[in-house]
Protein backbone atom coordinates (compact mmCIF):
# COMPACT_ATOMS: atom_id res chain seq x y z
CA UNK A 1 0.00 0.00 0.00
CA UNK A 2 2.78 2.74 0.96
CA UNK A 3 4.62 1.54 -2.35
CA UNK A 4 1.28 2.43 -4.80
CA UNK A 5 1.11 6.04 -2.69
CA UNK A 6 5.11 6.69 -3.20
CA UNK A 7 4.91 5.32 -6.88
CA UNK A 8 1.66 7.58 -7.49
CA UNK A 9 3.24 10.47 -5.76
CA UNK A 10 6.71 10.10 -7.78
CA UNK A 11 4.36 10.00 -11.07
CA UNK A 12 2.47 13.31 -9.80
CA UNK A 13 5.67 14.93 -9.54
CA UNK A 14 7.28 13.37 -12.33
CA UNK A 15 4.68 14.91 -14.35
CA UNK A 16 4.89 18.11 -12.87
CA UNK A 17 8.48 18.60 -13.79
CA UNK A 18 7.88 18.14 -17.11
CA UNK A 19 5.20 20.01 -17.91
CA UNK A 20 7.12 22.80 -16.03
CA UNK A 21 10.50 22.48 -17.85
CA UNK A 22 9.65 23.73 -20.78
CA UNK A 23 9.18 27.21 -19.24
CA UNK A 24 11.92 27.33 -17.06
CA UNK A 25 13.50 25.81 -20.07
CA UNK A 26 12.67 28.75 -21.97
CA UNK A 27 10.40 27.02 -23.90
CA UNK A 28 7.43 29.41 -24.17
CA UNK A 29 7.05 32.59 -26.60
CA UNK A 30 4.22 35.24 -26.90
CA UNK A 31 2.45 35.02 -30.14
CA UNK A 32 0.97 38.64 -31.22
CA UNK A 33 -1.44 38.97 -34.39
CA UNK A 34 -0.96 41.91 -36.29
CA UNK A 35 -4.37 42.47 -36.48
CA UNK A 36 -8.01 41.46 -36.09
CA UNK A 37 -8.98 39.92 -39.04
CA UNK A 38 -12.56 41.67 -40.27
CA UNK A 39 -15.32 40.93 -42.05
CA UNK A 40 -14.40 37.63 -42.72
CA UNK A 41 -16.15 36.15 -46.04
CA UNK A 42 -16.35 32.16 -46.46
CA UNK A 43 -14.59 31.47 -49.54
CA UNK A 44 -12.52 34.91 -49.92
CA UNK A 45 -8.94 34.31 -49.02
CA UNK A 46 -7.97 36.17 -45.44
CA UNK A 47 -4.33 37.24 -45.17
CA UNK A 48 -2.77 36.98 -41.31
CA UNK A 49 0.21 38.13 -40.25
CA UNK A 50 1.42 37.18 -36.61
CA UNK A 51 5.11 37.55 -34.69
CA UNK A 52 6.41 34.52 -32.40
CA UNK A 53 8.25 36.50 -29.80
CA UNK A 54 10.59 33.85 -27.10
CA UNK A 55 9.84 35.06 -23.56
CA UNK A 56 8.40 38.10 -25.27
CA UNK A 57 11.90 39.65 -26.60
CA UNK A 58 13.36 37.11 -29.07
CA UNK A 59 12.25 36.93 -32.53
CA UNK A 60 12.11 33.32 -33.28
CA UNK A 61 13.28 32.41 -36.70
CA UNK A 62 13.48 28.84 -38.57
CA UNK A 63 9.50 27.82 -36.91
CA UNK A 64 6.59 25.92 -38.94
CA UNK A 65 3.57 27.24 -37.01
CA UNK A 66 0.33 26.03 -37.87
CA UNK A 67 -3.06 27.58 -38.25
CA UNK A 68 -5.61 25.20 -36.84
CA UNK A 69 -9.19 26.55 -37.54
CA UNK A 70 -12.35 24.16 -37.00
CA UNK A 71 -16.48 25.09 -36.96
CA UNK A 72 -17.29 21.50 -36.19
CA UNK A 73 -15.76 18.44 -35.39
CA UNK A 74 -15.78 17.19 -38.81
CA UNK A 75 -15.54 20.66 -40.32
CA UNK A 76 -11.83 21.66 -39.29
CA UNK A 77 -8.60 23.11 -41.40
CA UNK A 78 -4.91 23.56 -41.21
CA UNK A 79 -2.53 25.97 -42.69
CA UNK A 80 1.12 26.09 -42.25
CA UNK A 81 2.18 29.77 -41.98
CA UNK A 82 5.33 30.61 -43.62
CA UNK A 83 8.49 33.49 -42.87
CA UNK A 84 7.36 36.67 -43.66
CA UNK A 85 9.62 40.17 -43.58
CA UNK A 86 10.88 40.96 -40.38
CA UNK A 87 12.70 38.56 -38.58
CA UNK A 88 10.35 36.27 -36.11
CA UNK A 89 6.90 37.11 -38.53
CA UNK A 90 5.18 34.87 -39.89
CA UNK A 91 1.96 34.93 -42.38
CA UNK A 92 -0.62 32.39 -43.80
CA UNK A 93 -3.54 32.75 -46.05
CA UNK A 94 -7.16 31.39 -44.67
CA UNK A 95 -9.96 30.47 -46.81
CA UNK A 96 -12.82 29.20 -44.46
CA UNK A 97 -15.23 27.08 -46.73
CA UNK A 98 -18.40 27.75 -44.64
CA UNK A 99 -20.06 30.81 -42.79
CA UNK A 100 -20.37 30.35 -39.03
CA UNK A 101 -18.19 30.83 -35.95
CA UNK A 102 -14.81 29.21 -36.51
CA UNK A 103 -12.72 28.59 -33.15
CA UNK A 104 -9.01 29.00 -34.27
CA UNK A 105 -5.26 28.82 -32.41
CA UNK A 106 -2.05 29.73 -33.86
CA UNK A 107 0.54 26.83 -32.70
CA UNK A 108 4.23 27.86 -32.84
CA UNK A 109 6.68 26.55 -30.68
CA UNK A 110 5.50 24.94 -27.44
CA UNK A 111 2.96 27.13 -27.35
CA UNK A 112 -0.62 26.87 -29.01
CA UNK A 113 -2.39 30.19 -29.20
CA UNK A 114 -5.97 30.18 -29.39
CA UNK A 115 -7.85 33.12 -30.80
CA UNK A 116 -10.86 35.44 -31.14
CA UNK A 117 -13.77 33.39 -32.82
CA UNK A 118 -14.05 34.61 -36.06
CA UNK A 119 -18.09 35.28 -37.06
CA UNK A 120 -16.91 33.90 -41.13
CA UNK A 121 -20.03 35.36 -43.47
CA UNK A 122 -21.89 33.88 -46.36
CA UNK A 123 -20.75 36.28 -49.62
CA UNK A 124 -23.15 38.59 -50.07
CA UNK A 125 -24.10 39.48 -46.43
CA UNK A 126 -24.16 42.86 -44.97
CA UNK A 127 -21.63 43.29 -42.09
CA UNK A 128 -23.93 44.11 -38.78
CA UNK A 129 -20.57 45.98 -37.90
CA UNK A 130 -21.04 48.55 -41.03
CA UNK A 131 -21.62 52.41 -38.92
CA UNK A 132 -25.25 53.06 -39.19
CA UNK A 133 -24.84 56.78 -39.45
CA UNK A 134 -23.36 56.94 -42.86
CA UNK A 135 -26.69 57.33 -44.85
CA UNK A 136 -27.99 59.59 -42.25
CA UNK A 137 -25.00 61.66 -42.72
CA UNK A 138 -24.84 61.25 -46.53
CA UNK A 139 -28.45 62.37 -46.80
CA UNK A 140 -27.97 65.22 -43.84
CA UNK A 141 -25.19 67.02 -45.76
CA UNK A 142 -26.58 68.31 -48.76
CA UNK A 143 -29.22 70.37 -47.35
CA UNK A 144 -27.04 71.55 -44.50
CA UNK A 145 -25.08 72.93 -47.58
CA UNK A 146 -28.01 74.37 -49.72
CA UNK A 147 -28.70 76.08 -46.52
CA UNK A 148 -25.56 77.59 -45.93
CA UNK A 149 -25.65 78.92 -50.21
CA UNK A 150 -28.98 80.60 -49.96
CA UNK A 151 -28.03 82.00 -46.62
CA UNK A 152 -24.81 83.79 -48.27
CA UNK A 153 -26.05 84.41 -51.73
CA UNK A 154 -28.54 86.20 -50.14
CA UNK A 155 -26.37 88.35 -47.73
CA UNK A 156 -23.66 89.00 -51.00
CA UNK A 157 -27.06 90.29 -53.35
CA UNK A 158 -27.78 92.18 -50.04
CA UNK A 159 -24.52 93.68 -49.99
CA UNK A 160 -24.60 94.77 -53.37
CA UNK A 161 -28.01 96.85 -53.33
CA UNK A 162 -26.78 98.20 -50.30
CA UNK A 163 -23.94 99.80 -51.58
CA UNK A 164 -25.53 100.77 -54.82
CA UNK A 165 -28.38 102.60 -53.47
CA UNK A 166 -26.45 103.08 -49.61
CA UNK A 167 -30.01 101.52 -48.06
CA UNK A 168 -28.93 100.61 -44.14
CA UNK A 169 -31.88 98.59 -44.19
CA UNK A 170 -30.87 96.62 -47.06
CA UNK A 171 -27.54 96.21 -45.48
CA UNK A 172 -28.54 95.49 -42.00
CA UNK A 173 -30.46 92.25 -43.73
CA UNK A 174 -27.62 91.17 -45.33
CA UNK A 175 -25.54 90.72 -42.16
CA UNK A 176 -28.50 89.21 -40.89
CA UNK A 177 -28.28 86.38 -43.57
CA UNK A 178 -24.31 86.50 -43.20
CA UNK A 179 -24.66 85.67 -39.75
CA UNK A 180 -27.13 82.91 -40.18
CA UNK A 181 -25.09 81.53 -42.30
CA UNK A 182 -22.08 81.36 -40.10
CA UNK A 183 -24.46 80.00 -37.74
CA UNK A 184 -24.68 77.23 -39.31
CA UNK A 185 -21.12 76.02 -39.53
CA UNK A 186 -21.39 76.40 -35.65
CA UNK A 187 -24.81 74.45 -35.17
CA UNK A 188 -22.70 71.55 -37.99
CA UNK A 189 -19.94 71.59 -35.20
CA UNK A 190 -22.11 71.63 -31.41
CA UNK A 191 -24.57 68.58 -33.49
CA UNK A 192 -21.50 66.78 -34.45
CA UNK A 193 -19.64 67.05 -30.91
CA UNK A 194 -22.89 66.29 -29.32
CA UNK A 195 -23.55 63.12 -31.16
CA UNK A 196 -19.67 62.04 -31.07
CA UNK A 197 -20.53 61.92 -27.02
CA UNK A 198 -23.63 60.02 -27.17
CA UNK A 199 -21.61 57.54 -29.26
CA UNK A 200 -18.97 57.35 -26.67
CA UNK A 201 -21.36 56.69 -23.75
CA UNK A 202 -23.59 54.22 -25.35
CA UNK A 203 -22.67 51.77 -28.12
CA UNK A 204 -18.99 52.83 -28.79
CA UNK A 205 -17.53 51.83 -24.57
CA UNK A 206 -19.52 48.42 -25.01
CA UNK A 207 -17.77 48.21 -28.27
CA UNK A 208 -14.36 49.49 -26.89
CA UNK A 209 -14.48 47.00 -24.14
CA UNK A 210 -15.21 43.78 -26.21
CA UNK A 211 -12.36 44.82 -29.14
CA UNK A 212 -10.41 45.44 -26.31
CA UNK A 213 -11.02 41.83 -24.92
CA UNK A 214 -10.35 40.57 -28.10
CA UNK A 215 -6.81 41.96 -28.07
CA UNK A 216 -6.14 40.89 -24.89
CA UNK A 217 -6.50 37.60 -26.32
CA UNK A 218 -4.64 38.21 -29.98
CA UNK A 219 -2.12 40.61 -28.99
CA UNK A 220 -0.83 37.65 -26.89
CA UNK A 221 -1.26 39.76 -23.28
CA UNK A 222 -3.02 36.72 -22.17
CA UNK A 223 0.11 34.73 -22.06
CA UNK A 224 1.74 36.92 -19.38
CA UNK A 225 -1.91 38.35 -17.43
CA UNK A 226 -4.08 36.03 -16.50
CA UNK A 227 -7.98 38.17 -16.35
CA UNK A 228 -11.20 36.36 -16.00
CA UNK A 229 -13.05 39.07 -18.17
CA UNK A 230 -10.93 37.39 -20.98
CA UNK A 231 -11.19 33.81 -20.85
CA UNK A 232 -11.16 31.08 -17.91
CA UNK A 233 -8.26 29.51 -16.72
CA UNK A 234 -8.48 26.50 -18.44
CA UNK A 235 -8.74 27.72 -21.85
CA UNK A 236 -5.62 29.19 -21.73
CA UNK A 237 -1.86 28.76 -20.87
CA UNK A 238 -1.05 31.90 -19.02
CA UNK A 239 2.82 31.64 -17.88
CA UNK A 240 2.53 34.57 -15.56
CA UNK A 241 6.15 34.30 -14.79
CA UNK A 242 5.39 37.07 -11.93
CA UNK A 243 3.05 39.26 -14.51
CA UNK A 244 0.23 40.62 -12.45
CA UNK A 245 -3.23 39.41 -12.49
CA UNK A 246 -5.44 42.12 -14.30
CA UNK A 247 -8.79 40.33 -13.09
CA UNK A 248 -9.37 43.46 -10.68
CA UNK A 249 -6.70 45.21 -11.59
CA UNK A 250 -7.42 49.08 -12.95
CA UNK A 251 -5.27 52.76 -13.16
CA UNK A 252 -5.63 56.07 -15.10
CA UNK A 253 -6.02 56.05 -18.77
CA UNK A 254 -2.88 58.12 -18.73
CA UNK A 255 -0.88 55.54 -16.78
CA UNK A 256 -1.78 52.76 -18.72
CA UNK A 257 -1.18 54.13 -22.25
CA UNK A 258 2.33 54.92 -21.34
CA UNK A 259 2.51 51.51 -20.15
CA UNK A 260 0.99 49.96 -23.30
CA UNK A 261 2.81 52.10 -25.91
CA UNK A 262 6.49 52.33 -24.54
CA UNK A 263 6.41 49.33 -21.31
CA UNK A 264 10.04 50.62 -20.37
CA UNK A 265 9.27 54.59 -20.15
CA UNK A 266 7.15 53.21 -17.42
CA UNK A 267 9.62 51.45 -15.73
CA UNK A 268 12.95 51.00 -17.13
CA UNK A 269 13.22 47.07 -15.70
CA UNK A 270 10.09 45.63 -16.79
CA UNK A 271 10.19 42.61 -18.70
CA UNK A 272 7.12 43.53 -20.23
CA UNK A 273 7.66 43.36 -24.17
CA UNK A 274 6.97 46.55 -26.50
CA UNK A 275 3.71 44.84 -28.91
CA UNK A 276 3.69 48.31 -31.30
CA UNK A 277 0.05 48.89 -30.88
CA UNK A 278 -1.54 50.96 -32.18
CA UNK A 279 -3.07 54.60 -30.68
CA UNK A 280 -7.14 52.44 -31.15
CA UNK A 281 -5.78 49.40 -29.49
CA UNK A 282 -3.94 50.92 -26.98
CA UNK A 283 -7.59 52.46 -26.37
CA UNK A 284 -9.86 49.48 -26.73
CA UNK A 285 -7.02 47.47 -24.00
CA UNK A 286 -7.70 50.27 -22.05
CA UNK A 287 -11.03 50.29 -21.93
CA UNK A 288 -10.95 46.86 -21.35
CA UNK A 289 -9.21 46.64 -18.79
CA UNK A 290 -10.68 49.54 -16.11
CA UNK A 291 -14.06 47.91 -17.26
CA UNK A 292 -15.92 46.01 -14.46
Amino acid sequence: MLSRTRIAIGLAVLFTLLFAFPVFAGGWAVITLDELPSNVIAGEPLSVGFTVLQHGRTPMTDLYPTINAKLSSTETMSISAEPNGKPGHYSATLTFPKEGRWEWTIQAFTMEQPMPVLNVTAPGSTFTNEPATKTKSAASVPALWILRGLAFGLALIGLVFAFRRGSRLTGALAGLCLLAGLGTFLTGMTTARVEAQGKGLSNSSISQVELGRQLFTAKGCITCHYNTKAADRSDYWTIEMGAPDLSTFSASPEILEIRLKDPKAAKSDTKMPNLGLKETEIEALIAFINSK
